[in-house]
This record gives C-alpha cells, sequence and structure tokens, in this order.
C-alpha cells in the first residue's frame, strides 16, 4: 500500500513517491511474534505478454473434461515455502518499505508433467478497508515450468529467466514490501503461486491483477495453486 497509503494519514507526502523509496520513512518498532490469528512488476506502459488465442478458446465438452483435470489435480502435491520468513509469522522489517525492501525468497515444490508454467501473485487482503480491494504487492508471469525457486532479493535483477514483473498497486513494475499504515493492525500478505498449463498468457502488465481477477480469467489455465502468508503490523 505504501506511500499511497500514507496519504490518509500524512497529507504532505505526495503520490508520485509511491514504489521502493523508503529513505523518508522512520522504521517501525519490532513487531511481535506472539501473535497467532492467520488469514491472508515490465513497466506501467501496456506490455503484452502473448499467447495464441485458440489455447484460451475451449468449447463446452472440453470445459467437461477441464473440469475433471481440475478435480484432478487438486491431488497434485504443491507446497510453498521461505527462508525469508515462516509461514504465518511476522516477515522482518528488511523485506518492508520502511527499510532495504528486499523481495522475499521462495520454494517450491511440485511434480507434474502437466505444468507450462508459473504465476506469483502476493496481495494484502487487509488493506480493503482503506484501499477498497486488496492491495497487490507483486505480480509475477511466465515464471518457466523448470523453475522452483525465486532467490532473495530477485526483483528486478535476478528473476527467473523468462519471467515478467507486472505493475502492482504502487504502479512500479517490481516487488513491494509490506507499508501497511501505522495504527491498522495486523497484515496478512498472501504470496500466492499457480501452476498452469499453459506456457504464456495474455496479460496487460501495466495493471495490477488481484488473486480473485486472476483465478476468473484464467480458471481454465490453472491446474493448482499453493500459498504462505506472512504477517506485518507498523
Amino acid at each position: 500500500m505504501k506511500k499511497l497509503l500514507g496519504l490518509l494519514f500524512f497529507p504532505t507526502i505526495i503520490l508520485c513517491g509511491c514504489g521502493g523509496d523508503s529513505s523518508n520513512k522512520t522504521p517501525p518498532p519490532t513487531t511481535s511474534s506472539s501473535s497467532s490469528s492467520s488469514l491472508s512488476p515490465l513497466s506501467s506502459s501496456s506490455s503484452v505478454v502473448t499467447s495464441s488465442s485458440s489455447s484460451i478458446k475451449s468449447s463446452s465438452s472440453s470445459l467437461d473434461a477441464s473440469s475433471s483435470s481440475s478435480q484432478a489435480a487438486s491431488s497434485i502435491p504443491f507446497t510453498i515455502t521461505s527462508n525469508s520468513f515462516v509461514a504465518d509469522s511476522n516477515i522482518p522489517i528488511k523485506y518492508s518499505c520502511y527499510s532495504s525492501e528486499v523481495s522475499p525468497h521462495l520454494k517450491w515444490d511440485i511434480s507434474s508433467d502437466a505444468i507450462k508454467s508459473f504465476v506469483l501473485i502476493m496481495e494484502d487482503k487487509d488493506a480493503t478497508p482503506i484501499f477498497g480491494r486488496p492491495y497487490v504487492h507483486w505480480n509475477v508471469y511466465n515464471i518457466p515450468a523448470s523453475t522452483r525457486e525465486i532467490t532473495e532479493g530477485a526483483t528486478l535483477r535476478a528473476m527467473p529467466a523468462g519471467s515478467i514483473e507486472g505493475t502492482n498497486d504502487d504502479n512500479v513494475p517490481k516487488y513491494a514490501g509490506p507499508c501497511p499504515p501505522q495504527g491498522s493492525g495486523i497484515h496478512h500478505y498472501y504470496f500466492s503461486l499457480y501452476a498452469l498449463n499453459q506456457e504464456t498468457l495474455t496479460v496487460n502488465t501495466g495493471k495490477a491483477m488481484m488473486r480473485s481477477e486472476f483465478e476468473t480469467k484464467f480458471a481454465n489455465q490453472i491446474i493448482t495453486k499453493t500459498e504462505i502468508i506472512g504477517l506485518y503490523k507498523y
């Protein structure tokens, strides 16, 4: 949510400052790990990831087959972990907008010949009362099917070859760290990873895409999904 959300509390902050610049932010106090609650870009231009339109169309009979395939896919073991934070626990300040905003390490495990690519979407559901909808912090498309890891600090410089970072809700094509407004409570950050049956997707990378929007638009391409949740409070 970054500085955009900060406007709700500090009107003198300039909107165009949204992004990874945290030079004027004062580090928050150390977050508490005692909470057990658990819920939860290429450029700003209209860059498009291409794909064959025929691969997106399907007849009613193929939709029936797809439904059966989806049910079978739900049984495929798919897990995601991180060396940067523990699931359902606090995300360290170094990964937030209040510090160096390093993108976290992510690693997953899945085995299926049907997988052609992956998509990663990170969003903050607890931003809804403030922003009007979940706040998208990271969109990554066309992650190669052979990929099983995104290294720490990879955003903009060391992403898996072929993958594309889409614009987030800070209007920049990169990872945006947790940045909840002071006093807004614990925010839950969902890192959702989707295994797809299609190598590339037609996506407007200049617009942030929420998880719900992605799941609706590409329902026929999603084989299965997994997620890891991190917490942050200012």
